[in-house]
């Protein structure tokens, strides 16, 4: 009985140290890595851009190209020829436009002066006629919109006018009231006041400068890293649409332009921006304040390796347990694209000898706009058959430790590109004449795609952008001599 008891626990004691050895060498194949190297499509982005031109502006500009005696001309009093008088337009205060939400109103006061020139009763008489000077406020109304070449158009019309003075000349015995003369004169096509303003404002007031100017700065390269090696992003319009209102105080085009973003590594030779396109309006209740902006991204498993490396290998871990402290020494560290996910190989010394694969799904959390690593556990192979419990202390701090070292700030990557891109361009278009805001930038989504080499991101971001044009240069002041045979 004795010797059976002997046998039975040397037995015993044999399949004790076999399971052992079994758990303790056991092989636990490590997650399969990804192979694919992936190509990325980037969804079309869309600028929406309101473009201001606020009516004080419109006025400045106005009041800067029409200034002091602005029309000299000659007329005739009547059918016959007989009377000829030399006018003079003369502009003694500001003009103001205004707006009703569907027309333009313009406020012109003006200052006419006549004197006679000509006369039936010989050239002598003309030196005895005492010149005459009288004001009038000139109301005048116009629908405005864009025409093909982006410049402001508009067909004034004369809505009333008040006389300050009635407009009379006095001749010997005679004496010829003006009114209907002037009013030819105001609304005369050639020389008239209304195609006077008609005309200056479509040849001075012009969104296409202003337009190209960020359709070009759009698709200018922006340089978003410069480490390991110099990365640029660009984006390519590839259509543009308007929509045009006359608001309260300003006239607003509301643009939209569709672009499309790549990474380059460098520009050398660059291709040229695309053409602007002709004025197109968009279909009726399409304009969108927001701007939608898709932006790619990506970092390389060499960088995030480099990385890790600096951070955690050769560091100690201290865990404080039940009955005495321990510590965890990482060796070696290796992240990488698995067909399961995120893939972390970590070499593991001291109190906790192993080498542990975890696994993960890093997601981007809009809420919070930080990276995170869902459901990050482990596949083991380790000398110690105690860590394989999912409950144990170490290996619960050690999947704590990676999982918070492993975000490497590329949360802080996929907020910051985005404002990288849109500070570069609402900084190259501001200046005196135009002001480009892009502003409260916002990822509304982003998608992580992981390959061979790189973890690539795919931002959706959105942003409240808006153009104002603070003045028109006015060029010289208008100056028009006409006459009449």
């Amino acid at each position: 009985m004795k010797k059976t008891l002997i046998i039975s626990g040397i037995v015993l004691a044999l399949i004790g140290s076999g399971l052992y050895y079994f758990f303790s060498q056991r092989q636990f194949a490590p997650p399969k890595a990804a192979t694919d190297i992936l190509n990325i499509d980037v969804p079309e982005s869309s600028f929406n851009l309101p473009i201001t031109l606020d009516l004080r502006t419109l006025s400045d500009f106005l009041n800067g190209k029409i200034s002091g005696r602005f029309l000299e001309t000659t007329l005739y009093l009547q059918e016959s020829k007989k009377e000829r008088i030399a006018l003079a337009l003369i502009k003694p205060s500001n003009i103001q436009i205004s707006s009703t939400g569907k027309e333009l109103v313009c406020t012109f006061p003006l200052t006419i002066e006549a004197r006679l020139i000509q006369s039936r009763f010989w050239n002598l008489f003309t030196k005895l006629v005492k010149p005459v000077s009288t004001s009038l406020i000139v109301t005048l109304s116009s629908p405005v919109t864009l025409d093909n070449s982006w410049h402001l158009k508009t067909k004034f019309r004369l809505k009333s006018y008040r006389w300050i003075t009635e407009p009379e000349v006095q001749f010997g015995p005679f004496k010829k009231n003006l009114t209907g003369t002037l009013d030819n004169l105001i609304k005369e096509e050639k020389y008239g006041l209304t195609a006077m303003l008609d005309r200056e404002i479509n040849k001075g007031v012009s969104l296409q400068n202003t337009i190209a100017e960020i359709w070009v700065d759009i698709q200018n390269p922006i340089l978003v890293s410069r480490k390991p090696t110099p990365v640029w992003i660009r984006f390519l319009c590839r259509d543009m649409k308007e929509d045009f209102h006359l608001e309260k105080s300003s006239i607003v085009c509301f643009t939209n332009i569709k672009a499309k973003m790549m990474v380059m590594t460098d520009t050398t030779n660059l291709p040229r921006p695309n053409p602007l396109p002709a004025f197109k309006l968009m279909k009726a209740q399409a304009w969108d304040p927001l701007s939608y902006i898709y932006i790619y991204a990506y970092t390389s498993f060499d960088e995030i390796n480099k990385r890790l490396d600096e951070l955690v290998t050769g560091k100690d871990i201290s865990v404080k347990g039940y009955l005495r402290n321990y510590t965890i020494s990482i060796k070696n560290i290796n992240a990488y694209a698995s067909l399961d996910g995120l893939a972390v190989a970590v070499k593991t010394g001291k109190d906790l000898t192993g080498d542990f694969f975890l696994i993960g799904h890093p997601e981007f959390d809009v809420p919070t706009q930080t990276l995170k690593i869902r459901n990050f556990d482990f596949a083991v192979k380790a000398t110690n058959i105690f860590v394989n419990k999912g409950d144990d202390l170490l290996h619960t701090r050690l999947r704590d430790i990676v999982a918070a070292k492993l975000n490497l700030g590329l949360d802080t990557l996929i907020t910051k590109i985005p404002r990288i891109a849109t500070n570069a361009i609402a900084k190259g278009n501001s200046g005196k004449v135009i002001k480009l805001t892009m502003k409260d930038v916002k990822v509304n989504k982003c998608d992580i795609l992981m390959g061979k080499q790189k973890i690539h991101f795919r931002i959706d971001t959105e942003t409240m952008a808006a153009i104002k044009l603070k003045r028109i240069n006015p060029g010289k002041p208008l100056r028009i001599k006409s006459g009449k045979d």
